[in-house]
């Protein structure tokens, strides 16, 4: 392990770790999560507020769809311009950063009134002050909200909730990969050897930042490595289909997000299952997103295919605090096989 390594997270580039420092103070209009809250926090503060003006529920409706002509064109901008500024903004200080944020809503609010005319009786005869007023409120509320919250998920919270998901995998990697060099140890010294440079290299991954981003064949050949230590131990009853697609050859994923679940079919598969077992692992990229694919036979007992959820848990985990709502995961069990697809958004920053 080099000393980078023995360094922690802190030693590594931090454009390569997918849970770094906030430097960015501008909410990221690209996250499906931060498009979701923005969009319903301010049409629900909106609602209540024009509920709470009027007495008669259809005026009151109304009013809403009033507003909505200006209000849901700007906040459509505005979440435009926030992923601009987070993507192609130069480095700045975080006061500059906040001015911005705050700044965005007021310029669309009032490019929208400007594109659109009158509205509706108080928008035309009134002075658009008062909209634009409305619209830095509700940037600065925003903007600070996204701002306590990235602090909130600061490093030190969030390696502590990586290290406790982290802790999980070692012990499946120690005892399986330990069993299975001692299975050929004696009868095979060569290949014992060869197994054993793989455990290192499995090792060397799990005791690293599971945070860190790594080219997605670097994840494939550590998976490799893995289903060939399973294979001496459980021999030809382990088969293995890879279906790897085009993928952008800079994609990144994070370090072993694929193989826990290459591991997990291994477990719930062909040690609990007499004869055959052939796990699919199909990888594809659709658009800006990278789908991840793994199959494998599971027991007809319930109690058993229970089993195989282990560990979902924390792909789960280490999914929300990477992406947010932007990865997701979804698995089922049909005709006997159970079936696990991840979708992450492909790093922008890695194919750049």
């Amino acid at each position: 392990m080099s000393v980078k390594d023995a360094a922690g997270p802190s030693a590594a580039r931090r454009e390569d770790m997918a849970a770094p420092a906030p430097q960015q103070v501008v909410p990221d209009g690209c996250n499906v999560g931060v498009v979701l809250r923005v969009a319903l926090g301010i049409n629900a503060l909106i609602a209540v507020a024009v509920l709470a003006g009027h007495d008669q529920p259809r005026v009151a409706w109304v009013r809403f769809v009033e507003l909505s002509a200006v209000l849901e064109p700007a906040l459509l901008m505005t979440l435009l311009g926030w992923c601009a500024l987070r993507r192609f903004l130069p480095a700045c200080s975080l006061l500059t950063q906040r001015l911005l944020a705050w700044l965005t809503p007021v310029a669309c609010a009032g490019a929208t009134l400007m594109l659109i005319g009158s509205v509706g009786p108080d928008l035309s005869a009134g002075p658009p002050w008062p909209v634009l007023l409305v619209a830095l409120s509700a940037g600065i509320a925003t903007q600070h909200y996204f701002e306590l919250r990235a602090r909130a998920f600061s490093p030190a919270v969030t390696e502590a909730r990586f290290q406790a998901l982290q802790s999980r995998i070692r012990p499946h990697f120690f005892f399986n990969s330990l069993n299975a060099v001692i299975a050929v140890v004696r009868s095979d010294p060569p290949r014992a050897e060869r197994m054993l440079e793989s455990v290192a290299e499995l090792f060397r991954a799990v005791m690293g930042d599971v945070r860190r981003l790594v080219p997605l064949e670097q994840e494939l050949e550590l998976c490799r490595k893995y289903v060939e230590i399973e294979q001496t131990r459980l021999g030809d009853r382990l088969l293995v289909e890879w279906d790897i697609g085009a993928v952008h050859p800079r994609a990144r994923i994070p370090q072993l997000l694929l193989q826990p679940v290459i591991e997990n079919a291994v477990r719930y598969g062909a040690e609990r299952l007499a004869g055959e077992c052939q796990i699919i692992v199909r990888i594809r990229q659709l658009g800006f997103r990278l789908e991840m694919f793994v199959s494998n036979p599971v027991a007809k007992d319930p109690l058993q295919r229970e089993g195989n959820q282990i560990g979902l848990a924390n792909i789960r985990g280490r999914l929300a605090l990477i992406y947010d709502l932007e990865g997701e995961l979804t698995t089922r069990v049909r005709h006997d096989r159970f079936e696990l697809t991840m979708t992450i958004p492909v790093e922008k920053r890695a194919n750049g």
